[in-house]
């Protein structure tokens, strides 16, 4: 099996969800006047995009019956699709809908993308494997904000945003092509009792209830991160890009650096000292004065927060492996899950609290999942 066309592929599939996922941040003020609406209804683009990941364990498990690569394949598709919706939207609503179509491309390919790597390379090397993925995340997070920067003032419009990870998404179905199937497992299907049977494992409930608390930390900060800075410190929308690149980079050194040290120090251990780092990046943003500052720390917040998840994402996938697939599909649900509640609520914390109590929020579920994660065993299984 050609591993140069596989991590090829596979990166390139990575780089263009992680942009289009990384749009709305720093684009918020554009969308907010581009369609008309308020500042802090933005983050409601992401709801129907992240309630779809409620169907990700389905996902799941036609992943283990009928294979990664023809899931990852339709995902392509719909990935596509709603990129075309997206870029061509005339309101606000039509907009949302081609969302919709890319939510259920993104979240059943940020498992199915990690289960496919996962048949072919051994755990040892696993957390490589991971860093090559999130290598992508990471370029496309730094790239992403100054991208929309630059083609919201040339061309403003959305299509010459979405038209390029369009034409990147057909050339990557092209490539996938090329590369083998999953093993098949036709005994995999949906049914309750196999995800009652998977959630009975305690360390499985841990993993599941410290993700999504890691989550709130992020989704909070960094969907009004761009307003913030908009509204109390008047940035351009290229400033608020070339700030959200600047933050970026934490995230690329980040996964640089577990991509070299995880596998050696252990991937949990590596995890719990990233996440540790996120942490005391978090809590001071909304309180300091100065722009430079707060992107200081939010550049130490992405840098624990992809560091951490580099690892813990590697350590995760091997909790269930004889259903890698279902569970990684269950990870991500709980990513989508808890990006749909602070989807609902975070307009009202963000109105009522502002970032003071948005990044509260989830400086608080940051703390508790660190409890989690230093009361895990080491092992993987």
């Amino acid at each position: 099996m050609n591993q140069t066309l596989m991590f090829t592929t596979t990166f390139i599939i990575q780089f263009i969800i992680a942009m289009e996922m990384n749009f709305i941040g720093p684009l918020a003020p554009y969308l907010a006047d581009y369609f008309g609406i308020r500042d802090s209804q933005v983050i409601l683009f992401n709801l129907g995009y992240s309630a779809v990941g409620i169907l990700v364990p389905l996902f799941g498990v036609w992943a283990d019956r009928y294979g990664n690569k023809r899931l990852i394949s339709y995902s392509l598709l719909l990935f596509l699709a709603g990129s075309i919706v997206s870029g061509f939207a005339p309101t606000a609503i039509i907009f949302a809908i081609g969302r919709i179509l890319i939510g259920l491309g993104y979240f059943s390919l940020s498992g199915s993308l990690m289960s496919y790597i996962s048949e072919f390379i051994d755990y040892r090397n696993r957390g490589k494997a991971s860093g090559i993925l999130r290598t992508a995340f990471g370029v496309a997070l730094l790239g992403s904000p100054l991208y929309t920067a630059y083609m919201t003032s040339t061309f403003d419009n959305l299509i010459s945003i979405y038209l390029p990870i369009s034409i990147l998404a057909a050339i990557a179905y092209i490539l996938l092509r090329k590369l083998p199937e999953t093993e098949i497992l036709e005994s995999s299907q949906l049914n309750m009792d196999e995800f009652i049977a998977i959630l009975k494992h305690p360390r499985t409930v841990k993993v599941l209830l410290s993700l999504f608390l890691v989550i709130s930390a992020p989704v909070n900060m960094f969907n009004y991160l761009g307003l913030y800075l908009s509204s109390e410190f008047s940035l351009t929308q290229g400033q608020i890009g070339i700030s959200y690149s600047l933050i970026a980079a934490g995230t690329v050194l980040g996964i640089f650096v577990a991509t070299l040290f995880s596998d050696k120090i252990g991937k949990l251990t590596f995890s719990r000292i990233a996440f540790t780092i996120m942490v005391f990046g978090l809590f001071p943003i909304p309180y300091v004065g100065s722009v430079v500052l707060i992107i200081a720390l939010a550049f130490t917040f992405a840098f624990g927060l992809d560091g951490g998840w580099t690892a813990y994402q590697a350590f995760s996938s091997e909790i269930q492996p004889g259903k890698r697939g279902t569970f990684l599909a269950l990870y991500y649900t709980i990513n989508a899950a808890t990006v749909t509640i602070y989807s609902l609520i975070g307009p009202l914390l963000y109105d009522f609290g502002g970032m003071k109590l948005t990044t509260g929020v989830g400086f608080g579920s940051s703390l508790i999942a660190l409890i989690i994660l230093f009361r895990l065993s080491r092992s993987p299984a």
